[in-house]
């Protein structure tokens, strides 16, 4: 039993029980995912110099483009994105449901499995297993690591959910609790189809176009968006306006964005890159609409406090890039267009802005602000400035050039802008390095200090000297 008394206890704001139950998981999933950002930074660095000079490191196989390249991508999605949107999407889900974090040994043991599997994954591109698909690159042998790894963290996730205070889910949590839901049965659903019925050849490309539409369009979007529907309303002082489109956005995003990616000029039956113009058209409507709740919301607004006027503006910056990027999605799914932009540069560029200039810069932007309560001590003032500045620079950098030379070029050569797009990588690494020593310094500085996560450290010790 506790010996701390009952007054002490009562008076003990909630908030700061909800942050001691996510301190750990919460902490642990965002240091690895800030880690993870650095090795895709090393490695896209490296890609983009295997480009201008393709004779460099000719000799060693493990690093060839055709490894690193996908190598990276693994470690910018499953080890970045996922691992701190489970981080973000706990903490919020706790805040929220005005409850603790339940079995947050589920989410540390959970997320030890899944950066084991990502780890398998990106050792396994490196040394030639990779599947060579596209969405799902690393060997079928580690999907099934990283399903029962998010499953276990998704256990806490739901659990904490549903043992809420509030019954009525805000519109944060119907993204954020569906986005939880969705990814552990796409990946699933493509294990069993590619490894254990064995589709080949384009069913399989089939298959992988299907995951690479839901876990973009469903799981990363609903992840963004839930945090915006968290963050920008509470860091802004206002009340979530427009609460009818975001429940339009969230069913007509839900349905028409687990279907389609099949791009125009694929070598399937025609009626299947039509099918996801009409899904990709739809889609549009809820963009829209998410646009209209968020500008209803936060229009003139700006941050209730200076000390998250760079977590607002960020996120204000990921809205607007989201906008721009679903305009851009449903005009060059018509084949008029696409067919323009098809197997050039264009479209992996939008690929990276989608993940780190939406995605990214969100979940960058909540950490700026759910860290200090967290870990007791906020990051380095300085250094969060210039690390934010490298990181916004370069994805621009890295992206918007390749993206307008695809479309001046076409695919016959890569263009002058892929060339730009070097710099880019380079203050994105430069970012990455940058946000990874802030938050292992202030991690340190807690524990020197006796701060928050001393009380994890050195519990056994403290509770030797009060016997």
């Amino acid at each position: 039993m506790s010996s701390e008394p009952k007054e002490d206890v009562a008076k003990q704001d909630p908030r700061e029980a909800v942050d001691r139950s996510c301190r750990g998981p919460v902490l642990f999933l965002a240091f690895s995912a800030v880690t993870w950002l650095l090795v895709y930074s090393v490695f896209a660095m490296l890609a983009g110099v295997k480009v201008h000079a393709s004779g460099m490191m000719a000799d060693s196989a493990w690093l060839a483009y055709g490894r690193i390249q996908p190598a990276s991508q693994l470690a910018l999605q499953f080890g970045f994105l996922v691992q701190l949107g489970l981080a973000v999407s706990a903490w919020i889900l706790s805040h929220r449901g005005k409850t603790v974090l339940v079995d947050g040994g589920y989410l540390i043991f959970g997320g030890m499995l899944w950066n084991i599997g990502v780890t398998l994954g990106f050792l396994g591109i490196l040394t030639g297993n990779a599947s060579g698909l596209e969405g799902l690159q690393m060997p079928g042998k580690v999907l099934p690591l990283l399903f029962f790894g998010f499953v276990l963290v998704g256990l806490s996730i739901v659990q904490t959910n549903n043992r809420r205070t509030d019954e009525e889910m805000s519109p944060a949590q119907w993204f954020l609790f569906a986005a939880t839901l969705w990814l552990p049965w796409v990946l699933a659903g493509s294990y069993l189809l590619i490894h254990f019925f064995n589709a080949k050849g384009v069913m399989a490309n089939i298959v992988d176009w299907w995951f690479i539409q839901n876990f973009a369009r469903v799981y990363l979007t609903f992840v963004g968006l839930g945090t915006l529907f968290h963050f920008l309303p509470a860091l802004s002082g206002r009340q979530l306006m427009g609460r009818g489109y975001a429940q339009f956005a969230f069913w007509v995003m839900l349905l028409f964005g687990s279907v389609g990616g099949v791009g125009p000029g694929a070598p399937v039956p025609a009626w299947l890159p039509a099918l996801s113009t009409v899904s990709a058209v739809f889609y549009f409507f809820g963009v829209i609409a998410v646009w209209v709740s968020l500008n209803q919301t936060i229009s003139g607004a700006s941050a209730a406090d200076t000390a998250d006027s760079l977590a607002y503006n960020l996120m204000r910056l990921a809205a607007l890039i989201f906008i721009s990027m679903g305009v851009l999605n449903v005009f060059f799914a018509f084949p008029g267009p696409g067919s323009v932009a098809e197997f050039t540069t264009y479209g992996p560029a939008m690929k990276l802005l989608f993940n780190l200039g939406f995605i990214g810069l969100i979940l960058v932007a909540a950490l700026y602000h759910i860290f200090p309560s967290l870990a007791g001590i906020d990051f380095s003032p300085k250094m969060t400035r210039i690390q934010t500045t490298a990181i916004v620079f370069g994805v621009l950098g890295a992206t918007l050039p390749s993206a307008l030379g695809g479309l001046m070029s076409g695919d016959a050569v890569l263009g002058s802008g892929f060339y730009f797009a070097s710099l880019g990588d380079l203050l994105l690494l430069a970012g990455s390095a940058i946000l990874f020593l802030n938050f292992l310094g202030a991690i340190l500085f807690s524990i020197k200090n006796c701060g928050c996560l001393a009380g994890i450290c050195c519990r056994g010790e403290k509770k030797e000297a009060n016997a």
